[in-house]
C-alpha cells in the first residue's frame, strides 16, 4: 500500500497523521508514506524523525479577520493543485490521509479529481475551514467528539444528508503509542536534569507559541527557583538566555522524553497536545489561543476539570510563578486534574482509523478488478 499524508503550517495537523501511520504500519509493515506540508513549517522535521519522505508544495491559508495576504491565497491555493496533481500521478497513492491543516485543500481535491479515495479527520470541536471545504470530495471523515458528528454533509443538494453513519465515524484523536516509551531516568539524562527537583515543560506546538516564550523568559529568575524548565520554543525562535535550570530547545525531536520528566505542562490548547496530556495523564496550565477554536478546546477542559486554564489577558510572570508554586504542594489538586483529564479522550483513536483507512483501500481496489 501507498498512502499520502497532507497537513502541516504547525505540528497540531501533521501528529494525528504520525500516530496512524504507526498503526497502519504495525498492520502493514511494507506500506510506503509521503507527507506533503508547506515549507517553512515543522512538519519537514517531523517527518524525517518519523522516517517518512517529504515533499512540500504551495500552498494558501485564508484568514478569517481582514488581510491584504488573503487576496494572494487563491493564486496560492491554485499552484498548489497544479503541484499535487503532478505529485499524485507520480507518486500514485492509494488513498489520501489529511487531519484539518490548509494545505491539505488544493490535494484533496486534486484527489478526488483523480479518483483517490480522501481519509479526513477532525480533531478540535470547532470544525476547520480546511475540513469543511474538502467534506464533500472526502470518501471518509473521522472524528475527535461525538457532537463533531452533526459538524459535516455527507452529499450535495436533494441528497445532503447531515450525518452518514457509513461516512462521517466516531474515533477519538489519534495519539502516537511510542511518546509513553520513554522513562524520567531516560530524560533525566538526556536533558541533564536534577533528579529531585520539580520540571515544568513549556511548549508552544511545533512553531512555538511567542506569548508562551516571552511568559517563560520574563519569568526565569524567580521560575527557575520553584521549577527547572525544557523550554521548546519553536523553529528560528530559539532563546539566548542562559540561567541555571533552564534548558531551551528550538525543536525537540522526541517529546515523550520532555514529557516524561515533567511534573507540570505549560502550552496552548491545541487538540493535539490535549490529547498527549490526556493519554500521558499530565498536569498542565493551558493557555488557549485568543480568537481561536483553542478556546472551545480550552473550555471544554476547563469545565471537566481536566487542566488549570487561563486567559493569556491575564497571565502575568508573576502569576505564573505563583501559581506553580502553588500546584506543586497540592497533590490532591494535582490528582483529580490528572484523572479528570485521563478520561476525556476515546483510546486506540490512531488504531480505529488505520483500520478505516485500510478498508476504504481495500473497498476501493475490489471495485476496480
Amino acid at each position: 500500500m501507498k498512502i499520502l499524508l497532507v497537513g502541516g503550517g504547525s505540528g497540531g495537523p501533521v501528529q494525528p497523521l504520525l500516530a496512524v501511520a504507526e498503526e497502519i504500519k504495525k498492520i502493514h509493515p511494507k506500506t510506503k508514506f509521503l507527507l506533503l506540508g508547506t515549507k517553512k513549517g515543522p512538519e519537514g522535521l517531523m517527518a524525517k524523525n518519523a522516517g517518512i519522505p517529504f515533499l512540500s508544495i504551495p500552498s494558501g491559508k485564508w484568514r478569517r479577520y481582514f488581510s491584504l495576504r488573503n487576496a494572494a491565497t487563491p493564486f496560492f491555493v491554485g499552484a498548489g493543485f497544479v503541484r499535487a496533481i503532478t505529485i499524485l500521478k507520480k507518486y500514485r497513492p492509494d488513498c489520501v490521509f489529511g487531519a484539518g491543516s490548509f494545505v491539505q485543500v488544493p490535494v484533496v481535491w486534486a484527489a478526488w479529481l483523480l479518483r483517490i479515495p480522501v481519509v479526513l479527520h477532525q480533531q478540535d470541536l470547532l470544525a476547520s475551514l480546511a475540513n469543511k471545504l474538502c467534506q464533500i470530495p472526502a470518501t471518509r471523515i473521522t472524528v475527535t467528539f461525538e457532537d463533531s458528528l452533526t459538524d459535516f454533509s455527507s452529499g450535495l443538494g436533494l441528497f445532503y444528508q447531515k450525518k452518514k453513519k457509513d461516512k462521517i465515524i466516531l474515533t477519538g484523536n489519534p495519539f502516537r503509542e511510542q511518546l509513553k516509551h520513554a522513562t524520567r531516568e531516560q530524560a533525566i539524562r538526556h536533558f541533564k536534569l536534577e533528579p529531585d527537583f520539580p520540571t515544568l515543560y513549556a511548549v508552544g506546538g511545533g512553531t512555538g507559541a511567542a506569548f508562551i516564550n516571552r511568559l517563560v523568559e520574563k519569568a526565569l529568575p524567580q521560575l527557575t527557583k520553584a521549577v527547572q524548565i525544557i523550554h521548546s520554543t519553536g523553529q528560528g525562535k530559539a532563546s539566548s538566555r542562559t540561567c541555571p535550570h533552564y534548558h531551551p530547545y528550538e525543536f525537540i525531536s522526541d517529546p515523550g522524553l520532555a514529557y516524561a520528566a515533567a511534573d507540570i505542562v505549560l502550552c496552548r490548547a491545541g487538540l493535539s497536545t490535549i490529547t498527549e496530556l490526556s493519554n500521558l495523564e499530565k498536569m498542565s496550565i493551558i493557555v488557549p489561543m485568543p480568537g481561536s477554536h483553542q478556546e472551545v478546546n480550552a473550555y471544554m477542559l476547563a469545565k471537566l476539570r481536566a487542566a488549570i486554564v487561563i486567559d493569556q489577558r491575564h497571565l502575568t510572570p508573576e502569576i505564573l510563578v505563583s501559581l506553580i508554586r502553588k500546584l506543586l504542594f497540592e497533590s490532591r489538586i494535582q490528582a483529580e486534574v490528572k484523572r479528570n483529564i485521563s478520561k476525556i479522550m476515546p483510546k486506540n483513536a490512531g488504531k480505529k482509523i488505520a483500520e478505516i483507512i485500510i478498508e476504504l483501500i481495500k473497498s476501493n481496489k475490489a471495485e476496480h478488478k
